[in-house]
């Protein structure tokens, strides 16, 4: 699929850095504003983790000319929608809105950019709420916990990669208005942004009113103490495990893999999907519809811009199966791609599903500008937007071998059991 033929892309810099792009959707009677910053938790500090998504919350709590708790109240009196996100590498606030609420939408967002407004009343408040957000969805949450010992076991201290996004409960207890201050200063400015409007809007007027809202944002002459990344941090051959309210055995098998930007990512994509996409993955075939050892089983790329990770998981179907008896099912199908690479019937119908989930995402308009705005952020090229489907249909069944035989190697695995307590 051509989307050339569909889709009109304009990008532009302003003289701050800040990087614009415009999507034409005449299709569309809506308009979408991304704003991405390149901050996530891998900006951040041993001791000091969690500070990029308790920011994404802090960003709702008012700003220079918006009282605490009118930002939504505004979005939504206007028709509009709005959300946030933060991944280890970048943070993303959405907004979509009639097409006769662009400049609005740019006023909110280019006030919150423009001048740091929290209070310590603010903190205080958004602690609790992320804090209470961790309990939730990693202490509370059944087998939530084998993702922050993942990352401890694959990755050495000093590597920015070592905690989770969410951070820890006592670092976002711990920070303070001044830190908060400097995180601001040094990441929420034009040059480390993004902006991308997608929808049906007046391309000019869009200028304009980025001009006229973002223009004068002074860039930040950003001071780089965040943790640099090198290969050397990788930890393979670890093992870890730990007890959980939970009623079966899982293991979680994780491999090393290159960072979104590598092409092999592509490849992982691809193995992972015929590994544990679906009921005719081979994971499923195997170890729930044959063996029935496991009742559920997966396979996923965690996509991080200087490391990636390829994961494959099992969960036991009945309290007598051991994490051993399980680990050495799921190693068997790991091992699989090394000795019986996909086969082409395996090749053709993952080349057919995952442009198809990418091109669900490209149909909406907020979809389109916040993949937009990652192409803009990490390549500088938002018209990789026009690739992205058919990054998949070159691949070769040589190529996957050559994948797996050096990163599917067993010598470099990273183990996590989950077990029930007794």
């Amino acid at each position: 699929m051509n989307l050339n033929k569909y889709i009109n892309i304009k990008s532009e810099t302003l003289t701050n850095g800040l990087k614009l792009v415009l999507i034409d959707r005449t299709d569309i009677n809506t308009v979408s504003i991304n704003l991405s910053y390149k901050v996530g938790s891998r900006s951040e500090i041993p001791g000091k983790t969690g500070m990029a998504h308790l920011f994404e919350h802090l960003m709702f709590e008012g700003s220079k000319n918006i009282k605490k708790g009118d930002f939504d109240k505004i979005c939504t009196l206007a028709g509009g929608t709005n959300n946030a996100y933060t991944t280890f590498d970048m943070t993303a606030y959405t907004m979509t809105l009639p097409t006769n609420q662009l400049e609005l939408g740019l006023w909110l967002e280019s006030d919150r950019m423009l001048e740091f407004s929290v209070n310590q009343h603010s903190l205080d408040t958004q602690k609790k709420v992320v804090t209470e957000e961790i309990r939730q969805t990693v202490f509370d949450q059944p087998y939530g916990r084998w993702r922050e010992l993942l990352a401890v076991n694959a990755f050495s201290k000093s590597s920015p990669y070592s905690w989770e996004v969410h951070g820890s409960i006592e670092n976002v207890e711990s920070v303070e208005l001044d830190e908060l201050k400097d995180f601001y200063s040094r990441f929420y400015c034009p040059d480390n942004a993004c902006i991308s409007i997608c929808g049906k809007f007046d391309s000019s007027n869009a200028i304009k009113f980025v001009q006229k809202y973002f223009g004068n944002i002074p860039a930040s002459n950003r001071r780089n103490n965040t943790l640099n990344f090198s290969s050397s941090q990788q930890l393979s051959n670890t093992r870890a495990s730990y007890l959980d309210s939970v009623p079966l055995t899982a293991v979680f098998n994780t491999f090393h893999i290159p960072g979104f930007k590598d092409d092999k990512v592509y490849l992982a994509d691809i193995i992972a999907n015929i590994a544990g996409g679906g009921r005719s993955s081979r994971l499923f075939c195997d170890l729930v519809e044959s063996s029935q050892i496991a009742s559920s089983v997966g396979a996923y790329v965690d996509k991080r811009e200087d490391t990636s990770l390829l994961i494959f998981y099992a969960i036991a179907n009945d309290t007598e199966t051991t994490a051993d008896s399980l680990n050495n099912e799921l190693i068997r199908i790991i091992s699989s791609f090394v000795v019986s690479p996909p086969n082409q019937e395996e090749l053709n119908k993952t080349i057919n599903q995952l442009p198809t989930q990418t091109a669900y995402e490209i149909q909406y308009s907020s979809g389109l500008a916040d993949i937009a705005s990652t192409q803009m952020l990490f390549w500088n090229d938002p018209e990789r937007v026009y690739s992205l489907l058919d990054n998949y249909k070159k691949i070769t069944i040589q190529e996957l071998s050559e994948f797996a035989i050096e990163y599917l190697d067993l010598q470099k695995l990273v183990r996590i059991d989950v077990l029930p307590m007794a």
